[in-house]
């Protein structure tokens, strides 16, 4: 008896088809992250080289101690760079800033999965999200940001399911969700809170305490933030002090939402793509006319606050506060990902051509980004490598990047912006541009390792290389590396010691 319920059991552990099925596609989105190794995603090197410093702080061949301090306690925005820490153990820093931005891809359809299923749903509607997952958002490289956009997803799925049948193991799961959630970003944390007080069980008093204390950790952590870091009190700044940022009037928002959904590479296969999805989504709607819905959770209804606050929030927030870039532009994407439960599937044969209706153009889209990302790869990054090993090991490097954009990807981007930060990632040192010293970074320089001007560097530096004259660099820094021309440093400064096509390096005299 024994034999056959402990063989029972390993059959229900044992994943389903269906479970398979969704692990292939998740794993099939996720081809752009690997497909290459230097995607043209503006700030990848730049998160790559954060995991890097903290994985490598004390390794002296990288000699990061002895120009930085670790900042960890100051700021939430964390969780990226520990989990590709703690990762690099196993596979090393480069893997596992593979692996992280894989999680994005891969994890946003299992967990857009799960909240369908947690929905009454039909999961299959899970397939719209792989055409949205390439977006302008993701190719600026907003990857904190947009690694907490599955666990928000899984968040949600998960507090529905506690309301229903409040657990331990689900109340200990919904707040190590909702801790990891905050660590990573707070925007996507915020509007899990949104969903979990519109779900909440508000006409069943006696339940109230129990279900709000999984997510009472991450709220005390919240207001400890907001109160006592420097981080915290200008995100709250950004939603109550808001007279002198920028904002756009109401027509030219609605006319410029398209810039943040897509408009990804230069031709306009991506719109195409974007269209196509559009389409499968009417002709989702169309077939499911007359249906009879059955399954759907009045829950569902609450859920749909959340792509209407989106909207909201897109035109009523601003475009930027300080240092932090991007708010209102982030509410677009996020719209059409949390909408996706909105949409109705078809029953029976209906049903089973828009699946396949969808799944199709999320092989389309995943085909097209990376066909592109290996015409940037094999066209545009040219003798980079040969650049960095000409460069020994932990010195001070200055990247000024004079041709930022590419002739494949949209006019907007700027994929070759941090590349410098390459370096920083395979031989350490100290990297200009870097956000070393801002609040919201995990590590500042060392009081008497300042770069010149003797603070951290200014705004928007890395945009106007242009403007950075040779009093800024020497003696600091012992190379300059840059990409295109514009660089003419003062006489015995610096001298070309390799030049390429695009890439230029420049050893201090």
């Amino acid at each position: 008896m024994r034999l056959r319920l402990d063989v029972a059991t390993l059959r229900r552990m044992q994943p389903s088809g269906g479970t398979l099925f969704y692990a292939v596609v998740a794993l099939l989105a996720s081809a752009p992250a690997w497909v290459v190794k230097y995607p043209p995603v503006t700030d990848l090197p730049f998160h790559m080289a954060t995991i890097r410093v903290i994985h490598s702080f004390h390794d002296p061949r990288f000699g990061f101690d002895d120009n930085f301090v670790l900042t960890l306690g100051r700021t939430q925005y964390v969780f990226y760079y520990l989990v590709g820490s703690l990762l690099a153990y196993v596979v090393g820093v480069v893997k596992a800033s593979v692996v992280l931005v894989s999680a994005y891809f891969a994890g946003s359809v299992l967990a857009m999965r799960q909240l369908l299923r947690a929905l009454g749903k039909d999961e299959r509607l899970c397939f719209f999200i792989v055409p949205l997952l390439v977006n302008i958002l993701f190719m600026y490289g907003l990857l904190p940001f947009l690694i907490a956009i599955p666990i928000m997803l899984f968040g949600l799925a998960t507090a529905i399911r506690y309301f229903e049948g409040p657990t331990l193991a689900r109340g200990v799961l919904l707040t190590v969700t909702c801790l990891a959630l905050f660590y990573s970003h707070i925007f996507p944390f915020c509007l899990f809170g949104l969903g979990f007080a519109a779900m909440f069980p508000w006409t069943k008093p006696r339940e109230w305490l129990r279900a709000a204390a999984p997510v009472l950790p991450a709220l005390a952590v919240l207001i400890l933030w907001v109160a006592g870091t420097d981080a915290g009190h200008l995100v709250f700044g950004a939603a109550t002090n808001t007279a002198q940022d920028p904002k756009q009037p109401i027509d030219v928002a609605i006319g410029d939402a398209h810039n943040w959904l897509t408009n990804v590479f230069k031709d306009t296969s991506d719109e195409a793509v974007f269209i196509a999805t559009g389409l499968v989504a009417l002709l989702a709607v169309a077939l499911a006319q007359g249906s009879e819905r059955i399954g759907v959770k009045k829950v569902a209804r609450a859920y749909a606050l959340l792509p209407i606050a989106c909207v909201f929030l897109y035109f009523n927030t601003t475009q930027g506060h300080g240092y932090i870039w991007l708010i209102s532009q982030r509410f677009p994407i996020l719209f059409l990902m949390t909408g996706i439960p909105l949409l109705p599937m078809p029953r029976g044969f209906r049903g089973t051509l828009t699946a396949a209706a969808a799944l199709a153009v999320a092989v389309a889209a995943t085909v097209n980004t990376c066909a592109h990302f290996i015409k940037f790869q094999l066209e545009e990054v040219g003798e980079f490598d040969d650049a960095v090993a000409a460069i020994p090991e932990d010195k001070r490097v200055c990247a000024l990047i004079y041709d930022k954009g590419s002739r494949i990807m949209a006019p907007t981007l700027t994929p070759f912006m941090h590349f410098g930060s390459y370096y920083q990632v395979q031989k350490g040192g100290v990297v200009m541009f870097t956000f070393a010293g801002y609040a919201h970074w995990p590590f500042k320089f060392r009081s008497d390792r300042l770069p010149p001007e003797g603070e951290s560097a200014r705004l928007r530096w890395e945009w106007t290389p242009e403007s950075v004259t040779t009093n800024e660099l020497y003696p600091y820094y012992d190379y300059v590396l840059t990409r295109g021309n514009g660089f003419n440093p003062a006489p015995g400064t610096y001298s070309v010691t390799w030049h390429g096509d695009r890439w230029t390096v420049w050893q201090r005299r």
